[in-house]
């Protein structure tokens, strides 16, 4: 059966994402198990997220590529380690965010094991300039991806360990998505209104303003992260019992807090059917995923 392994010279490139979007795809056509490869953190997060998809199967753990056992009666999606030395007698396909490198180029020497490249995460004014660059590089362009919201979107974890915030009351929603993150208006009328717009938000607002809290809490936001370190009211928790709204408590001031969330949209991690259904759409149309199966033999 066929076997195609995912690479990439940098950690974050979009390899899992690749990963889950082409096995969904191949489901169609057989069974499809998908493999991590490697170790460490990120392998682990990774073999997890793989888990929770039941159009494949999966070992729910990543192996090392000495122990990797590729069964005979399924398609098989390999996602390797960052930087690793791609896996023998495998086919690869290559996948690179926003911009090739140089050691980019240099697995042109791949040779006939690579299938092509996906550039994922490219901004909308230079996507025909990288198709470009992938091609006078030899890296054979699948697919060239423009940047997403919802995939480039935090969870309630990553808000959370990104802030280094105390947790005191757990939603129970870690890995729920966050499209949106707002800072709350000055005064308690006008909020509520203004939250129900958003559907999957994190609401920003200073800790001694327990008014604003409650309006976060009854508008079913994600998160509500309290600013400026100090007690807020205990009643805040109490309503959030129950509630699917986790609450933490940040240990600087709003400006600062907004300052240190400035890089979770580029270090959060696939996870969750809502980032596989918008790397699906994604692909839709920009990848003959049918003639990429076929191609594989």
């Amino acid at each position: 059966m066929p076997v195609l392994q995912i690479v990439s010279t940098k950690e974050r490139a979009g390899k899992t994402a690749v990963a889950v979007a082409l096995a969904q795809g191949f489901a169609s056509s057989g069974r499809v198990r998908l493999i991590r490869a490697g170790s460490g953190p990120a392998a682990g997060a990774d073999a997890t997220t793989f888990a929770g998809y039941t159009f494949a199967t999966t070992l729910g753990a990543p192996v090392s590529p000495e122990a990797l056992s590729l069964p005979e009666n399924e398609i098989v999606v390999v996602e390797a380690d960052a930087r690793v030395t791609p896996l023998a007698n495998a086919p690869a396909l290559v996948v690179v965010r926003g911009a090739i490198r140089d050691e980019d180029r240099a697995l042109t020497s791949l040779g006939d094991r690579l299938v092509g490249t996906i550039a994922t995460d490219v901004p909308a004014s230079r996507i025909e300039d990288v198709a470009r660059e992938l091609t006078n590089a030899g890296l054979r362009p699948l697919a060239v991806l423009p940047e997403d919201r919802m995939l480039a979107a935090p969870s309630v974890g990553e808000i959370r360990d990104m802030l280094d915030a105390e947790v005191l009351y757990e939603g129970e929603n870690e890995l729920e998505v966050v499209e949106d993150v707002l800072l709350s208006p000055v005064y308690s009328d006008p909020a509520s209104p203004h939250f129900r717009r958003f559907k999957s938000k994190a609401v920003l607002a200073p800790y001694n303003k327990t008014d604003l809290h409650l309006a976060v809490i009854e508008t079913q936001a994600a998160c509500l992260v309290l600013t400026g370190g100090g007690t807020p009211s205990p009643y805040v928790v109490n309503r959030a019992q129950g509630e699917a709204t986790t609450v933490m408590l940040a240990p600087h001031e709003t400006p600062a807090t907004v300052s240190a969330l400035s890089d979770v949209w580029l270090t959060s991690r696939f996870r969750g059917e809502r980032k596989a259904e918008a790397m699906q759409a994604l692909l839709e149309g920009r990848l003959d995923i049918p003639g990429l199966l076929k191609k594989l033999g």
